[in-house]
């Protein structure tokens, strides 16, 4: 089995983080409707899981340590904060707390699930 190479790595994470962007920059008119109770917070969480999931692969294949791992982690929880602001601008769109709590959360558990796999290879 081949190896993927670590740029496609680094590309998919960043492809992830702008389809973020770009998604949370469409109008909701343009978007369709899921009425699903919990599905939109579901929805933030597992997105923000999936970067954090990708970045980790991607600090992994550089050998970040774990203090540049938490800068990083904290720079993404910015991110994720600017990304609610700016819908502040998108019509239809709302900026909430709520959204901002879903983003950190799947960040969170990024961060923690790199956590343990740092104290199982020691």
């Amino acid at each position: 089995m081949k190896k993927i190479k670590p740029v496609y790595y680094y590309l998919a994470t960043l492809c992830w983080w702008a389809a973020i962007w770009i998604v949370s920059s469409i109008p909701t008119s343009k978007l369709p409707s899921v009425n699903i109770l919990g599905w939109d917070k579901l929805a933030h969480t597992g997105v923000y899981f999936i970067l954090a999931l990708l970045v980790n692969k991607s600090m992994k294949l550089r050998g970040v340590s774990r203090k540049k791992a938490a800068w990083v982690y904290l720079i993404l929880l910015a991110t994720a904060a600017l990304d609610e602001a700016h819908q502040r601008f998108i019509p239809g769109r709302q900026v909430t707390i709520w959204d901002f709590a879903a983003n950190g959360a799947g960040l969170l558990l990024g961060f923690l699930l790199l956590q343990l796999k740092h104290d199982k290879s020691r």
